[in-house]
């Protein structure tokens, strides 16, 4: 794999922020030059996927933030500062690079690993190979968590000892929590185009009824190419965040997808009902790889595609299923 997956960081890193054409520009120009296709040839709905894709894991890594509204000129990326952030494994206390990065920073963490002495063991591996542009793991074991403090404060950047992930897990809202800051209403339902979330298959569909008193609706609107969801339950409606308002509708319909292997420590979610952005990093920064793919799972042949988080301590999995109203459902997850 060439250095082409450390650009993208980089130009973010750069220039600390980007608008979305910028960004959307930037990918579509590496992405090319990484596979080698002509910008005439680019297959457009394949680097859309990609690029996406890049985005859920560039945030989940905790390298950037996205902003995205209504208003796509307001749409922007923003590079994260640089931090070590410890992992809660157990063992030798270990830690991942995530945030913003230079050319350079990789050998600057390595010169002061090594003035750390010769107990320090730095790692540094290349992500799923079905990710574009996606920088690699740097990970940093020492002996003592004191260590590691010290080379965080030798190149100048913060030592987060307490991880991340558990740090993110209890910042998060629960699904509760989220759904009472929603303020619904009588009004008349939307006239643009419309599909519902459809529970079973975990896609949306063109259905004109559902038996169902709860219900998520997502509307085209006709003429800016974007969509909003609606959440909507015993004749009242309230606009939702997309991942929010599919675990609102599974809960109520007691529909569980959170899929969790004990003996090997990972966690499968539909790809088709992503976590919300902070449950996502708290999971992904339980190892510093970004979640896999795998095309279906034998428990659920209605479910198309999972992603697979490593690492997961059984208590992390209990409390992000807890959070939106999950029990989890205990499987092999033994996948070549």
């Amino acid at each position: 794999m060439s250095e082409t997956n450390e650009k993208l960081l980089y130009v973010i890193s750069a220039k600390k922020e980007l608008a979305w054409l910028s960004f959307k520009e930037t990918f579509d120009y590496l992405y090319n030059l990484e596979t080698g296709v002509r910008e005439e040839n680019t297959d457009k709905d394949g680097i859309k996927n990609k690029r996406y894709q890049a985005i859920r894991a560039l945030d989940s890594l905790g390298h950037c933030d996205f902003n995205f509204s209504d208003d796509r000129s307001k749409n922007k990326v923003y590079a994260a500062s640089p931090v070590l952030v410890r992992l809660p494994c157990a063992g030798f206390p270990q830690a991942i690079l995530a945030g913003a990065r230079s050319p350079n920073t990789i050998q600057q963490l390595s010169d002061a690993c090594q003035s750390a002495g010769d107990r320090i063991n730095l790692e540094i591996k290349e992500q799923a190979s079905e990710l574009a542009l996606i920088p690699k793991r740097v990970a940093v074991q020492a002996e003592d968590v004191r260590e590691l403090g010290a080379i965080a404060s030798s190149l100048g950047i913060p030592f987060l000892e307490t991880p991340s992930a558990w740090s993110l897990l209890h910042f998060s809202a629960s699904i509760d929590d989220y759904l009472a800051t929603l303020k619904s209403s009588n009004d008349l339902e939307l006239s643009w185009k419309r599909e519902t979330f459809e529970p079973s298959s975990l896609q949306f569909k063109t259905i004109k009824e559902t038996d169902s008193n709860i219900r998520l609706g997502r509307y085209n609107h006709p003429s800016r190419n974007t969509k909003s969801y609606y959440l909507w339950q015993e004749g009242r409606g309230t606009e939702i965040d997309l991942d929010w308002g599919r675990y609102a509708v599974l809960k109520a319909l007691r529909r569980n997808v959170l899929i969790y292997d004990k003996r090997r420590f990972t966690m499968a979610v539909p790809a088709s009902a992503n976590l919300p952005r902070l449950l996502e990093r708290a999971l992904t920064l339980c190892s510093g790889y970004a979640a896999t793919y795998v095309q279906k799972l034998p428990h659920d042949p209605q479910i198309q595609g999972f992603k697979l988080f490593s690492a997961i301590p059984p208590q992390i999995a209990e409390k992000t299923a807890a959070k939106l109203g999950q029990t989890l459902l205990q499987q092999s997850l033994n996948i070549t």
